[in-house]
């Protein structure tokens, strides 16, 4: 009887010891594997991180060239209008030639109208009123001529209005800027570049 009750304890303890190892080899397999898991996710986060990093990093550098191309179009263009308007301001003060062109255009779009003509000109213009109406008179009989200062119209020019027949004849200089302004914008970049000013 202790033979087998002998036999049955060693027996049971041998069970017990091998599920137990059994127990510790898996424990340890499933912290290996755990541990491996983590590690893996830690790369996966730390290139999805550093991934988003270079893409915002990116993003900001994009940004930033389109901030400073802006900037420099916009100094480019602010530097085109203060030209424009210093060149506009030195032939309307010192070009005689300035005051023909004015009368010239309100008589060209006055014969082109029936009835009354009305036109706009700046503030400054007006002194050529006397004149106006005298070659709009020389160009046509019984016209009835009103001229007008128009705040809209800032360099110079005129805007001659048919409005029986629904026309308007735009002469001002900033209408005739808008026409050239391309091929003017163009020559401003062609200069700048040429003098190292624009890449």
């Amino acid at each position: 009887m202790d033979t087998l009750e002998s036999s049955i304890r060693e027996e049971s303890e041998r069970t017990i010891r091998a599920t137990k190892e059994k127990e510790i080899s898996e424990i340890k397999e499933m912290e290996e594997a755990c541990a491996i898991d983590i590690e893996n996710f830690g790369k996966k986060i730390e290139t999805e991180t550093a991934a988003k990093i270079a893409e915002e990093l990116s993003k900001l550098e994009n940004k930033s060239l389109l901030e400073r191309k802006k900037f420099k179009l916009r100094a480019i263009e602010a530097f085109i209008t203060h030209i424009v308007e210093d060149a506009v301001k030195e032939i309307r003060d010192n070009n005689p030639r300035y005051k023909t062109f004015l009368l010239d255009a309100a008589v060209h779009a006055a014969e082109q109208i029936q009835g009354r003509v009305e036109v706009s000109l700046t503030e400054d213009d007006r002194i050529f009123e006397k004149e106006m109406k005298e070659a709009l008179n020389a160009a046509g009989s019984n016209r009835n001529i009103f001229i007008h200062e128009d705040k809209k119209i800032k360099w110079g020019g005129c805007i001659v209005h048919d409005e029986p027949g629904g026309r308007i004849f735009d002469n001002s200089i900033e209408r005739i800027y808008f026409r050239k302004s391309l091929t003017i914008r163009r020559e401003v970049m062609r200069i700048l570049k040429q003098q190292g000013f624009v890449v």
